[in-house]
């Protein structure tokens, strides 16, 4: 009986293909209203986007040129991102416990980060350490910065062809500071020990703050000062300035030679350049980033944020998600294959 019933439940011919036609049909409204209610929960999610304040991770020390530049944009988040943004410091592994802080973070838009290229780059980029462009999603570039070249007052050097005479003829005794491995200044220190065939000691410290501290205290023998941070020696005699990474002289420093002039490697400024920018969480829905993206564009346009950054000597060069994830992605691959020739 139970066999009969089943072969007169049987689909006639032609009425499986039907079936299937509307099975299908079926299931592709479902996955369209589906994609639907997901876009639609995204834009609402963003219309009320934030309804807390924000936390951005810095993953640098106090005093720190990014520390300084974040405190100066941020100051003004609340105006135009509706809430405010509580900068938050965690130093340590050359930026990597921060990073790898922020990137556990829900993808929600409460926690970002204050990416750069030393330890959203070089790291990830040459030792696999700290998180780069596979684990953040692109907000924003904020600044593009590059640094001078400085020595203690009592070095036995006072310009840059000086110092490399003086290396020559005293191997291996010049100790020289970066704010931490694969930094950019750790670049240029790597790349013109290779170059010139020099030897001299390199000390990492968790950030420039701490660099620019050992060089104030003479415990190292040069070292880069970003120029937010050597704004308050300037005419001081505290730092000697042996040179500028860019092809004009700084307009705040004109007596400060560029390092083309002193005849340096022309790839050395695009090692010493560094840049800083806003990063969130993987998978922060599109929108979110977008407002975001928005709010701090117009925090570099306010007039009391520019006040503090130009008061501290750093600029902006905003670039918007899409286009500061190529520039990012490019120094990513150029620092993996860079990495290949200086861990030799």
């Amino acid at each position: 009986m139970r066999v009969v019933e089943s072969i007169l439940l049987m689909p006639k011919e032609g009425e499986e293909e039907e079936m299937v036609k509307k099975a299908f049909k079926k299931s592709s409204v479902c996955l369209c209203l589906s994609l639907v209610l997901v876009f639609s929960s995204q834009i609402v999610l963003s219309q009320e986007y934030p309804t807390k304040p924000v936390t951005l991770v810095i993953p640098s020390g106090a005093g720190s040129a990014t520390d300084i530049f974040m405190r100066a944009v941020t100051s003004v988040a609340a105006d135009y991102l509706g809430q405010p943004i509580i900068n938050k410091l965690v130093p340590g592994g050359g930026g990597a416990i921060g990073c790898d802080l922020a990137a556990k973070a829900a993808p929600d838009g409460y926690t970002l980060l204050a990416g750069s290229s030393p330890w959203s780059t070089g790291l990830p980029a040459i030792e696999g350490r700290s998180k780069g462009p596979d684990d953040f999603v692109a907000v924003c570039r904020l600044n593009y910065s590059i640094g001078f070249m400085a020595a203690r007052p009592d070095a036995p050097f006072k310009a840059y062809k000086q110092m490399m005479e003086w290396i020559k003829a005293n191997p291996g005794r010049l100790i020289v500071g970066t704010p931490g491995p694969w930094t950019p200044p750790d670049m240029v220190w790597k790349h013109l020990m290779k170059q010139t065939g020099t030897s001299f000691k390199i000390v990492q410290f968790q950030g420039g703050g701490e660099a620019l501290i050992a060089l104030l205290g003479g415990h190292i023998d040069a070292g880069p000062v970003h120029p937010l941070m050597a704004m308050p020696y300037k005419d001081t005699g505290k730092l000697v300035f042996l040179f500028f990474f860019d092809e004009k002289r700084h307009p705040d420093f004109p007596n400060v030679p560029t390092s083309l002039e002193e005849g340096m490697d022309p790839k050395v400024n695009m090692l010493a350049c560094s840049w800083r920018g806003i990063l969130a969480p993987k998978g922060t829905p599109r929108p979110i980033i977008e407002k975001l993206a928005m709010a701090f564009k117009k925090m570099t346009e306010d007039k009391s944020a520019q006040s503090m950054m130009q008061k501290s000597g750093d600029k902006v060069n905003y670039l918007g998600p899409d286009e500061f994830a190529q520039v990012w992605r490019a120094e990513f691959e150029t620092y993996k294959e860079l990495g290949k020739i200086y861990k030799k």
